[in-house]
């Protein structure tokens, strides 16, 4: 028994000292994800007329800010949010006494499709650009279905996803006591909120990258707080 409790804190120490790794990775993904966000929020929607899709992407300095968020920012982010994952995985599993493999598999497999939909948005954002630098004038019928491929993927895709990541974290982190009971209910009514929304409000797209903050932020906290009474 000795030796098992010594396992336990010795698993919770390492845990603690990888905290910075976890509130780094995902504080980079928030930003990034924001960054991304203002810019491709310079670009026309689907609902725009055909005289704003020419405008925008017949402008090659218009289209800067889609070519910037498709090939470097939200893939940046992707990766970002790739070790934020990994990095809070194995927090959870070194503060748990038991993994539920079950939840571990949903919580890998949900992050990898958050990162699968970041990736797509970029690439649809990228193809729509491409196409108009191919095509002059702009090719409006050819741009709108790309268009479409893009909200669909966010609607679908990226929200749902990301609720159900936010979720099985909740779960896990109130299991191993990472995150104080409140924060984990309030994690589970975000995850909620992200899989009922509709993406009517623009705003919505922001709640997953502020949790993502909000909870690297919190490990952060705890970690410093942990060694406070270490030192004490």
């Amino acid at each position: 028994m000795p030796a098992i409790q010594n396992d336990i804190v010795t698993a919770g120490d390492a845990a603690v000292r990888r905290a910075p790794r976890v509130a780094v990775a995902g504080l980079i993904f928030s930003l990034l994800f924001l960054v991304g966000w203002l810019l491709m929020r310079q670009s026309p929607t689907l609902d725009d007329s055909d005289d704003v899709l020419v405008a925008y992407y017949g402008d090659a300095d218009s289209r800067r800010n889609s070519l910037l968020a498709g090939l470097y920012v939200i893939p940046l982010a992707s990766v970002a949010f790739i070790w934020f994952m990994a990095a809070a995985r194995e927090r959870y599993v070194r503060s748990a006494r038991r993994e539920d493999t079950i939840l571990s598999t949903a919580h890998v497999v949900a992050g990898a499709i958050v990162v699968t939909s970041l990736l797509t948005l970029a690439t649809v954002e990228l193809a729509v650009v491409w196409l108009a630098e191919a095509q002059t004038p702009v090719d409006v019928d050819g741009i709108r279905p790309l268009l479409a491929l893009g909200v669909a993927s966010s609607q679908s895709m990226a929200l749902r996803s990301a609720a159900v990541f936010v979720g099985i974290s909740a779960s896990r982190s109130m299991r191993s006591k990472t995150f104080p009971r409140s924060y984990g209910v309030l994690s589970m009514l975000t995850a909620i909120a992200l899989l009922v929304a509709y993406e009517e409000a623009s705003w919505i797209s922001l709640v997953f990258p502020l949790w993502v903050a909000l909870t690297s932020l919190v490990i952060l906290f705890r970690r410093q707080t942990a060694i406070r009474a270490e030192d004490a």
